[in-house]
């Protein structure tokens, strides 16, 4: 059994030793929620993932990545009307 603090432990160490502020095991997680949502994942699936009690939770958390996909949507519309010609 590891004792609980361990990876904290070691994350603050590989930090230090390359020069990472502030590295904590949690910033993977915000890494991944983040990276799947630009990516075009639902949020349904993500805040399930996350273990989130509602997806509300998660998008307060991560609008900034939502934004993103936002934005990215609307482009791909406006790239799908430039190619009909309209």
């Amino acid at each position: 059994m590891m004792y609980p603090l361990s990876p904290t432990r070691y994350f603050k160490n590989f930090g230090q030793k390359y020069g990472i502020t502030d590295f904590h095991p949690h910033k993977l997680r915000h890494t991944s929620a983040s990276l799947a949502i630009t990516n075009g994942a639902d949020v349904v699936s993500v805040s399930e993932r996350l273990g989130h009690s509602d997806t509300a939770v998660t998008l307060r958390m991560y609008a900034h990545a939502n934004e993103e996909s936002i934005r990215r949507a609307g482009q791909a519309v406006r790239d799908a009307l430039k190619a009909q010609g309209l």
